[in-house]
């Protein structure tokens, strides 16, 4: 089966998700001629509640975005930030725009569930037809399914898998284009 333009990795809670991209994020920039944009999930140090803070480090631009605030000590509040969230798409819009091999999305989870998060963003890459990675938490595959139908390829979480589906990608569009 041919690949689609749309991958998604599915994770396992626990999996190294941001180690994983990362791996894959570098191996396919080392590529010649491919254009890689979007945003990779880092986890940083710690908020003063012990949760990891997040972050999505800019591909094209070399910079990260924070998407977590630090609510205090012994906070269990939501520690997404609607301003780190709202430049998040904002880079993703303009990573699109700018028309790469590839974008990286980071995360489809609960934001992107309920309607909110980069879902418009996912949408305007495939209706700009701009290969797209997704990652989702197996948890969240039901939530991911409602929202893309059955037109994407299911990639294992390795960075392998990742290289591969892009290569297998992008000689499938540069013989259709020959």
């Amino acid at each position: 089966m041919a690949p689609l333009p749309l991958a998604v990795m599915v994770y396992q809670a626990g999996d190294s998700l941001e180690q994983i991209l990362a791996a894959a994020r570098d191996r396919l920039v080392e590529l010649p001629d491919v254009r890689i944009a979007g945003l990779v999930p880092r986890l940083g140090p710690r908020h003063s509640n012990g949760r990891a803070s997040l972050w999505l480090d800019d591909i094209a631009r070399g910079d990260s975005v924070a998407l977590s605030l630090d609510l205090g000590p012994g906070s269990t509040s939501c520690i997404l930030s609607a301003d780190g969230l709202a430049a998040a798409r904002v880079r993703l819009a303009e990573a699109i725009a700018g028309r790469p091999d590839l974008v990286f999305f980071g995360r489809f989870a609960k934001e992107e569930i309920a309607g909110r998060g980069i879902r418009e963003e996912i949408g305007l890459a495939l209706a700009q037809d701009v290969p797209a990675l997704v990652a989702v938490e197996r948890s969240m595959l039901p939530g991911w399914i409602a929202f893309a139908a059955e037109d994407w390829t299911m990639l294992p979480a390795t960075a392998d898998a990742v290289v591969a589906w892009f290569i297998a990608l992008a000689a499938q569009r540069q013989s259709a284009a020959a």
